[in-house]
């Protein structure tokens, strides 16, 4: 007998093995793996999503999206992601809202995954969509003022800095998002950048550039941060001159790079020289039975749309190589 036994239940088949819970499990529940576990349920797959955060991943703190296709006067990154979250409460897609603490026999036909509530799944497959986290600036700094006027989202905090001067740290595509959407609240804004040059898409750049309420502090960078009970001033140091200022904000907007999670399972999943996972063009990782998708890839661009595309392409292939 195969080892997939398919029924009817209400117009639907379901794939049963004694011996799994789920035929798919993805591990994120962001762009990437909301449209895996989409793409998944279409295919009538058994699916399960487990997230330690709210679906959405990094895409629901993003301001304004303007390149995503179909949405020509933008969209906030929160309606983008509630969108996608009510699509897949159309094809019923169970979500868990727990932290993957590690996977056992990973390179067996049947995977189990236990997580932090203590529960344990069996799968046949496995999706990797765990994203990216910002680059922190340092533990002492971030236990110290995080929350107090150290912010890595933009979003979630402007309105408590309206009228205010503020300071944004980096500057690429995602630094200068967050300080063009700022400069609608707050009463000055420096764009802290240690290079000579931003690296943003030309509409964007052009927009801070020539926005009057945004100062351009180019070859500086970050060197501390002073308050008491919050943030009250931070010193910065021209790279060229090695001069130092200290310079009066009351927040601080940290977008220098994302990076992989370090507290990713504990897998021997081949990744490049930073940490990225490698996966051939079907998503596929180096362990059968378990693929990647989305920004946590080795790839070249990270946007939405390519996570989208990532997470359709790995959810096709789990169904091909285990399904079929």
């Amino acid at each position: 007998m195969d080892y997939k036994e398919e029924i009817s239940v209400v117009g639907q088949k379901m794939h049963l093995q004694s011996n799994i819970d789920y035929d798919l499990i993805v591990i994120g529940a962001g762009p990437a793996g909301m449209s895996a576990a989409l793409c998944a349920r279409r295919a009538l797959l058994n699916v399960l999503i487990i997230d330690r955060n709210l679906p959405g991943g990094e895409a629901a703190t993003a301001y304004k999206i303007s390149n995503y296709l179909g949405f020509p006067k933008g969209i906030l990154g929160s309606d983008l992601t509630r969108a996608m979250e009510t699509h897949l409460d159309d094809y019923n897609v169970e979500i868990s809202c727990e932290s993957v603490e590690d996977i056992f026999n990973h390179d067996k036909p049947v995977k189990t995954i236990t997580t932090d509530l203590g529960n344990k799944y069996r799968t046949k497959a496995i999706i990797l969509a765990i994203g990216l986290e910002p680059t922190k600036l340092s533990p002492q700094l971030d236990r110290n003022f995080l929350g107090r006027g150290l912010s890595y989202y933009a979003q979630s905090d402007a309105q408590s800095y309206a009228g205010k001067d503020v300071a944004v740290i980096g500057g690429g595509n995602c630094a200068c998002y967050a300080a063009d959407y700022l400069s609608q609240f707050v009463n000055k804004l420096y764009l802290v950048h240690s290079a000579d040059y931003i690296k943003s898409v030309a509409n964007l750049k052009q927009r801070v550039l020539q926005n009057p309420k945004i100062d351009v502090l180019w070859d500086t960078e970050l060197v501390d941060i002073f308050g008491i009970d919050k943030l009250e001033k931070i010193k910065l140091k021209n790279k060229l001159t090695h001069q130092q200022t200290w310079i009066d904000v009351k927040g601080v907007f940290v977008y220098i790079g994302r990076v992989p999670p370090k507290d990713i399972v504990s897998l021997d999943v081949k990744v490049d020289e930073k940490g990225f996972i490698i996966t051939d063009e079907y998503m596929r990782t180096n362990i059968p039975g378990i693929y990647a998708a989305g920004d946590i890839r080795s790839k070249q661009i990270r946007q939405i749309a390519t996570a989208v595309a990532d997470g359709m392409i790995a959810a096709i292939n789990v169904d091909r190589d285990c399904f079929h």
